[in-house]
């Protein structure tokens, strides 16, 4: 939720590359990427995130967790990693629209299909999706294994509880590559030809 309130917009690139209006951000003197995420901003979208917060602390109230002080300072940190995770996902298919430039539908199956993959305990998946979701691209590390070392279950695919530990430096190197592909993309626009 907080990605997509704050990168949300960029499944729009592809229209703007296709009908040229990209070129209107390319002089302005503000950050492309800045602008296209805050093109047509929607409020609506803290909905998402009020709900979010609503079921997490609910569950955080009635579940019998054992805390511990790393298990305390692992929710903020899930949050804030998968955050970015998702916000790289984001740039990274509209780098990809800079070449495709109809791609939206692309890009969101990533996006909004990555959420709605991670509503769902890992288990119920067969383990090449596991496999997929945990080392191609990396969503497991969104919420599914920080989650599962707060509650103190297995994980699957027998991978190391340190693992849980991974997030911010998955997000970081999906960060970086989202970043190098952006610039790529920018670097590739060569506007409508018109």
């Amino acid at each position: 939720g907080i990605a997509d309130l704050v990168m949300g917009s960029m499944d729009r690139l592809g229209r703007r590359v296709r009908d040229g209006t990209l070129d209107t951000l390319l002089v302005r003197p503000a950050p492309v990427l800045a602008q296209v995420a805050a093109d047509r901003f929607a409020l609506r979208r803290l909905g998402r995130i009020t709900q979010g917060l609503l079921v997490l602390g609910y569950a955080l109230f009635t579940l019998d967790i054992a805390w511990t002080p790393l298990k305390a300072a692992m929710v903020p940190m899930m949050l804030l990693s998968g955050a970015a995770v998702f916000a790289a996902m984001f740039v990274a298919g509209a780098a990809f629209q800079f070449v495709a430039q109809d791609a939206a539908e692309v890009q969101n199956s990533f996006t909004y299909g990555g959420n709605t993959l991670l509503q769902y305990p890992p288990t119920v998946f067969a383990k090449d999706l596991v496999r997929g979701v945990t080392f191609v691209v990396p969503l497991a590390f969104v919420n599914w294994l920080p989650a599962l070392y707060v509650l103190g279950r297995p994980y699957p695919l027998d991978l190391p509880r340190g693992l849980a530990f991974a997030p911010p430096l998955v997000a970081a190197v999906c960060c970086a590559l989202a970043g190098l592909a952006w610039r790529a993309g920018l670097r590739s626009y060569r506007s409508t030809g018109s």
